[in-house]
């Protein structure tokens, strides 16, 4: 996946995914929105972060494979550990919470993967 040049409101992750996806950039904004809004941020920050980690797509040439299946991944990774927050999988044993310590390590391991490609 890379970020939109042509399709963007703010940093084009929504319409590099809609394209890379091929659906529209609408319904992916608008699911971002949704999902940012009933998981508290959670979908805010991967879009932060997909912003940060994806590239810029280039005019003059089409790629797919490698980066938008990271790009599906993160998002996949992202609802497990929102799912997991919420049913109280991602706490300690004396009851404290670890959901920003796992997703800083989800993080530094999509961008390593990103570094060695």
């Amino acid at each position: 996946m890379r970020r939109s040049f042509s399709d963007r409101i703010f940093g084009g992750v929504c319409g590099g995914l809609a394209s890379a996806l091929r659906v529209s950039p609408w319904l992916v904004r608008a699911l971002f929105a949704i999902l940012s809004v009933l998981s508290l941020g959670t979908f805010a920050l991967l879009y932060i972060g997909l912003w940060w980690l994806a590239p810029l797509e280039s005019p003059l040439i089409d790629r797919r494979g490698l980066p938008t299946l990271i790009a599906l991944a993160l998002i996949v990774v992202t609802a497990a550990a929102w799912y997991a927050r919420d049913n109280g999988l991602l706490i300690t044993s004396d009851g404290t919470p670890i959901f920003w310590q796992a997703a800083a390590v989800v993080l530094a391991l999509l961008f390593f993967i990103r570094q060695i490609r």
